[in-house]
């Protein structure tokens, strides 16, 4: 087809962009790439740091009082349940938080509500209550009806006489 035909035939001819401008598309993602990826990472930061405690002595206090050290507070199973996960480093001081009798209770910061640990009849009460053994790690699941609770909220944790105040869910 010449070109007078192809003017004919209504046509049109595009025109693609010069090759500089192609290669500086692919010059420059990278870099946006890892400014994004860095820009994550700094806005996440302050809260993976608070995730066990608002303040370093806190994280000693659970050590020297309660033999324990919080490892996390995250969503789980879709968002409606919250799973409280700590490290026991002294069993005889943490020998209160498993306590059958002593009932655990998350409290919302921002709203007050209450959520307890369910105890469903087929596998009892989620949490660990048998006796603690150093260096272990135990878990404990809060209901979290409505997916109350959201990432980046805090919330207090009581057991007994334990309190773990302001902890970030992750």
């Amino acid at each position: 087809m010449n070109q007078r035909q192809f003017a004919r035939s209504g046509a049109r001819l595009v025109k693609s962009p010069p090759p500089e401008r192609v290669l500086s598309r692919w010059r420059i993602w990278p870099l946006a790439m890892l400014l994004a990826g860095g820009l994550m990472f700094v806005l996440s930061g302050p809260v993976l740091a608070d995730a066990g405690a608002s303040h370093p002595r806190n994280k000693t206090f659970m050590k020297r009082e309660w033999g324990i050290e919080i490892m996390y507070v995250r969503q789980t199973a879709a968002g409606y349940m919250l799973e409280f996960r700590y490290k026991v480093v002294d069993a005889e001081k943490a020998q209160a938080l498993f306590e059958r009798q002593t009932k655990p209770m998350l409290t919302h910061s921002e709203t007050g509500v209450k959520l307890i640990v369910p105890t469903p009849a087929k596998t009892g009460a989620l949490r660990n209550s048998n006796p603690p053994k150093d260096g272990h790690t135990y878990w404990m699941f809060f209901a979290n009806p409505g997916q109350l609770v959201k990432p980046g909220q805090h919330v207090s944790i009581e057991i007994g006489e334990f309190l773990a105040e302001n902890l970030v869910v992750q």
